[in-house]
């Protein structure tokens, strides 16, 4: 199992060593287009996107903005690596590896500190009724992505680490494996969560932050662009701050643009968000600096220990990684 949890950093590796031999001189240039690499869910970036305000922001500098899909922070990792984006999001599991990896990025923004909208679903079937009930059991995730980590925290705070089959599948694996009874349970996100049917919620990722295990979903942004153009930056999180302070006090029609930006029903968006937490600049900052630091370097702990990263991470490595330096507030 240990050679499944290291082969994304392996690829990201070999990425970085062919772009050294190359020469990589596209950093060099001068990028006329800002390439964002996003995921397919409801956030703060579907939302200014559908509502085009980070493109009118940035035609200010003359620049155009472009929406990048991708299916997994592993494939937004490696398109920073190669400077075909210039900003991306993805889960903060992600986002350490992208620092072990030594790709030149930095995290320059907290997306949402998730909730409800991933979970540990078990099949009624199983007859899961305790922690205890889990030995021997099959439980599928994403290995690498906030899911991951939660699940394997979970199992160690219940002296459950060996005695459950950890299995690596990609979300639609999840789903075909659920509906063929191959798997007891499974610990991913919304949408798939939802498509375990007759399963039973056993905890979820808000559940798991109070009990000091949280999991985020962050923005990281390349060094070129960062000392490129700093203020394009501060502008695009400026942006993205004004959808947080929205949900703040009146979420609803945040929910209407996301589920028109991804063409999803209003209901499904609302679910999907769940009990996640968007933070505006003010709090970040602070929560940055007292909280999720230590909690980015945990998590860089426990992975090393599962053999995820190649070498080990200091808490120096996090203080430079993770920058408040771009939010409005100014902080360093």
């Amino acid at each position: 199992m240990l050679t499944k949890y290291f082969k994304p950093l392996q690829a990201l590796l070999f990425l970085c060593c062919c772009l050294v031999l190359t020469g990589c001189s596209s950093s060099n240039t001068k990028p006329t287009t800002i390439k964002i690499g996003v995921l397919r869910v409801p956030n703060d970036v579907a939302v200014a996107q559908e509502r085009k305000m980070l493109q009118a922001k940035c035609r200010h500098y003359g620049m155009k903005v472009q929406f990048i899909t991708f299916d997994s922070g592993v494939d937004a990792n490696k398109a920073l690596l190669s400077n075909s984006v210039q900003l991306a999001t993805m889960g903060h599991t992600n986002a350490v590896v992208a620092m072990a990896a030594r790709i030149p990025v930095k995290l320059v923004w907290i997306n949402d500190i998730i909730g409800s909208n991933e979970a540990l679903t078990v099949r009624r079937k199983a007859h899961i009724t305790n922690w205890d009930s889990f030995k021997g059991k099959s439980i599928a995730t994403p290995f690498a992505s906030t899911s991951h980590y939660s699940l394997m925290m979970l199992l160690k705070h219940h002296h459950l680490t060996g005695k459950v089959r950890v299995l690596d599948m990609q979300t639609p694996e999840i789903v075909a494996a659920w509906q063929r009874g191959d798997i007891d349970g499974a610990y991913t996100w919304e949408p798939s969560l939802s498509a375990l049917t007759d399963g039973k919620v056993m905890i979820n990722s808000r559940s798991m932050a109070q009990r000091g295990y949280l999991t985020a979903n962050v923005t990281l942004a390349t060094n070129s662009f960062i000392n490129a153009h700093p203020n394009i930056l501060r502008t695009i999180l400026s942006c993205l701050n004004k959808v947080h302070l929205q949900f703040e006090n009146d979420p609803q029609e945040l929910y209407l643009d996301a589920a028109k930006s991804l063409s999803m029903p209003t209901s499904v968006i609302k679910k999907q968000i769940g009990t996640s937490q968007w933070l505006n600049t003010h709090q970040q900052e602070a929560f940055i600096s007292h909280t999720f630091r230590t909690q980015f370097f945990n998590t860089a702990q426990f992975m090393w220990q599962q053999q995820t990263l190649s070498r080990p991470i200091s808490r120096k490595d996090c203080a430079q990684f993770v920058t408040v330096r771009f939010l409005n507030s100014g902080g360093q």
